[in-house]
């Protein structure tokens, strides 16, 4: 009675803590996910500070010009001419200045940026080598903390947290995230497109009531959606008529004058030669080209502002091509914890009680000399609020771009529970 009091004392302690071993591994496993989560949302969102102050800043440039342009006719109004012409010229003093200090503020997102990338490597290391290595280091502080003479094991294939994560860091492997960034983008940096005057149609050809119509066009774009920032707005007034010839009608156009012009960028030489910029290059084709020209270039992006990434999309974590082709993303960890027969107190390990004579009558020895209990745990991705109404009930899969993941104990399978009784040496009924 004794000794079955004891032993079942000792495995209540030990199932207690494998069950806190497991738990513990996946609450880690889920903190490193999180983090992953946390600083991919945190460098989105500095990339795309990076896209406002570009944009802002080209678009501070479009307005200098447009001041520069406009004042000289403004002079000629009556007693209000030099006024307006003073005002025009205190804007585009100002808008230097804006474009200026907003030069300064990309390397300071840049620099959040590289941190940021630098910490998940950090996190993980090579191979995911140092979260393995942590992970390892606090189930056995919460063993020794629940049984000082507790040892934990892993069982083998019953660990795919290796894998389950990888570090995208080519050009093709950090477009998605570069998609989520320009994705991201706001209104005032995907277009900001607007036309003022009348146009009628006379012939089939378009004929503008004077003085034409006015075309603004601009956009912020982020380059091949990895290599950084770069911003154009235009405007210009277009004028468009009719003439009509001996040998038939001919519709006329003149993009004259341009008006105002801007462009600034987060790093040097980005080639950007496929992007119109929300039609700039193809409706205000010579604002666009005066844009491209040193004369275009904001004040303090000549060159770009400089900083170590230049606004491009970093290297960073996310779930392995392997996890994100699973419907519903996990990672699962099996352990096994041991305590040896010699560290257990009953009559045949070390309690100071040893029955002799006609009471040594137990026979218990334990397999392999070890008392042992296995637990498993499961991380998984679920948002706190469950699936969402608004897409008809459906759930969000599992990423590295949302902090959702979770743990929770699961019931080990048979095929793991007849591995770790053949690690032990002897099938246990």
């Amino acid at each position: 009675m004794f000794n079955s009091g004891q032993l079942v004392q000792e495995k209540i302690r030990l199932t207690n803590t494998a069950d806190a071993v497991a738990y513990s591994a996946g609450v880690y496993e889920a903190r490193v996910l999180n983090y992953d989560a946390y600083t991919n949302r945190a460098i989105i969102a500095n990339e795309i500070a990076i896209g406002q102050a570009v944009g802002l800043a080209s678009w501070a440039k479009y307005m200098g010009t447009s001041a520069d342009t406009i004042g000289p006719y403004l002079q000629l109004i009556p007693y209000v001419g030099p006024y307006l012409k003073q005002l025009m010229d205190y804007i585009e003093t100002i808008m230097d200045y804006v474009s200026l200090a907003l030069s300064y503020v990309i390397p300071m997102h840049d620099a959040a940026i590289q941190a940021l990338m630098v910490s998940q490597y950090a996190v993980h290391g090579p191979g995911n080598a140092v979260a393995l290595v942590n992970r390892k280091a606090v189930m056995d502080e919460v063993a020794k903390r629940n049984d000082p003479d507790a040892k934990v094991d892993l069982l083998p294939l019953a660990d795919n947290f290796h894998g389950f994560t990888q570090r995208y860091s080519s050009k093709e492997e950090r477009v998605r995230m570069g998609q989520v960034v320009s994705d991201g983008r706001d209104a005032f940096l995907q277009s900001r497109n607007w036309d003022f005057g009348l146009v009628i149609n006379i012939l089939g050809c378009k004929v503008s009531i004077p003085p034409g119509e006015l075309k603004k066009r601009g956009s912020t774009e982020l380059i091949d959606l990895t290599e950084g920032w770069k911003s154009m707005d235009t405007l210009s007034l277009h004028n468009f008529g009719i003439k009509i010839k001996w040998n038939g009608i001919k519709c006329t156009h003149s993009e004259s004058p341009v008006i105002g012009y801007g462009t600034a960028f987060s790093t040097d030489n980005l080639d950007d030669s496929n992007y119109s910029y929300a039609g700039s290059r193809s409706s205000n084709p010579s604002a666009s080209e005066k844009a491209d020209s040193s004369e275009g270039i904001a004040n303090g992006f000549d060159p770009a502002p400089y900083s170590i990434g230049g606004g491009a999309i970093p290297a960073f974590h996310e779930l392995s091509e392997s996890a994100l082709k699973q419907d519903d993303p996990r990672t699962q960890i099996t352990i096994r914890v041991t305590k040896s027969r010699d560290k257990q107190r009953y009559s045949g390990g070390s309690s100071i009680i040893k029955p002799s004579g006609s009471l040594d009558l137990y026979q218990g020895d334990h397999a392999s000399g070890l008392s042992a209990s296995i637990a498993r745990a499961e991380v998984y991705f679920e948002r706190p609020d469950g699936p969402s109404p608004l897409f008809s009930g459906k759930a969000e899969k599992g990423s590295l771009f949302n902090p959702y993941w979770q743990v929770r104990l699961v019931p080990v399978s048979a095929s793991e529970r007849a591995l770790a009784q053949g690690i032990q040496g002897a099938l246990l009924p």
